[in-house]
């Protein structure tokens, strides 16, 4: 750890972000999303009954999306932000060659983006999109060559707001073959442990 990246004066600091959580209407059908587009991998599931036992407030499941970075979708039927909100969003770090590679991605799967665009005077790239449940989500690249060249924000958020189901039908299949797998191999590791 830098020193740069904690308050020299506190007494205690904190290591890393563990996990942070999306309210999402349906938990699987939220985890669908972050599988096959984002990558994520299945890491938990709440026992059915956890919420009947009073065990807890919402049922969810765990998303690792990457190392350091797990996002829990909890059903709630509210808490999503308004589709003109900015904040909150999560923003999440691609490599700055990727960039374009992400654009395609999104495209093939059907999900309203803007960008690449970039915020004036900060050198980086962003691409802002929205989950199905509304979950403001942006990719962002630090130090990005030909910055000066993006269209620089605000962005009008309705190009980001989801008008047909997702995921798309014929996109559908390999949606949940993607999420079938992950999660089967989540379920194996956890027999197993």
């Amino acid at each position: 750890m830098a020193s740069s990246d904690f308050n020299p004066d506190a007494p205690l600091h904190i290591r890393a972000l563990n996990h942070t959580t999306i309210p999402v209407k349906d938990r699987y059908k939220a985890a669908l999303f972050y599988v096959a587009v984002l990558g994520g991998e299945m890491h938990h599931e709440s026992a059915p009954d956890r919420v009947k036992k009073g065990l807890a407030r919402s049922l969810q499941v765990g998303v690792r999306l990457c190392a350091g970075l797990e996002i829990d979708l909890f059903e709630q039927n509210y808490g999503q932000p308004a589709w003109d909100q900015s904040h909150p969003h999560h923003a999440l770090d691609v490599p700055t060659e990727e960039l374009e590679k992400w654009a395609a991605h999104l495209k093939k799967w059907k999900v309203p983006f803007v960008g690449p665009m970039t915020r004036a005077g900060t050198g980086s790239a962003e691409m802002y999109f929205n989950d199905p449940d509304g979950n403001h989500l942006e990719l962002h690249c630090s130090n990005y060559p030909g910055h000066e060249k993006l269209p620089a924000g605000p962005y009008d958020k309705r190009l980001t707001v989801h008008k047909q189901p997702w995921p798309p039908l014929e996109l559908e299949a390999e949606a949940n073959r993607l999420l079938q797998a992950s999660l089967e191999r989540m379920r194996r590791l956890k027999k197993s442990a």
